[in-house]
């Protein structure tokens, strides 16, 4: 969710409910605190405060959007379907998860990643920012 001033417009004209899902929260914490803590093994404090800043400002961020928190259960025969997707389309196990979710809740997915098309036939549409 690296997302600019001109991304966060984008996503306000949607005029749509916007859901996040945790696999997706759990991604950009990831890398936020990696990016900062790569910024501070290389001595840029400046630059890891801002990261750190991003962590924080991620709630404020989705409350302003009115994005909900979609809660993810997934059967075994699901989490079956992820592996073959994983497997055989070679997509991030994250992607493969929430496209299980977004085929069962028939929803569509709004992303910066190009790599969505492969999953195309799992989601309503692919919004690509």
């Amino acid at each position: 969710m690296r997302l600019g001033i001109q991304k966060l417009g984008a996503l306000r004209a949607l005029n749509v409910k916007l859901y996040v899902t945790p696999i997706v929260l759990h991604e950009y914490f990831n890398w936020a605190l990696e990016s900062r803590n790569l910024r501070l093994a290389r001595g840029d404090v400046e630059r890891a405060k801002g990261y750190e800043r991003l962590i924080e400002l991620l709630p404020s961020v989705l409350a302003e959007l009115g994005m909900e928190i979609l809660e993810q259960k997934f059967t075994i025969a699901e989490l079956r379907e992820v592996a073959n997707l994983i497997l055989q389309r070679s997509v991030d196990p994250g992607d493969a998860l929430n496209a299980i979710t977004a085929k069962k809740e028939d929803m569509s997915i709004v992303t910066l990643d190009e790599d969505w098309q492969r999953l195309s036939d799992y989601v309503t549409a692919v919004i690509t920012l």
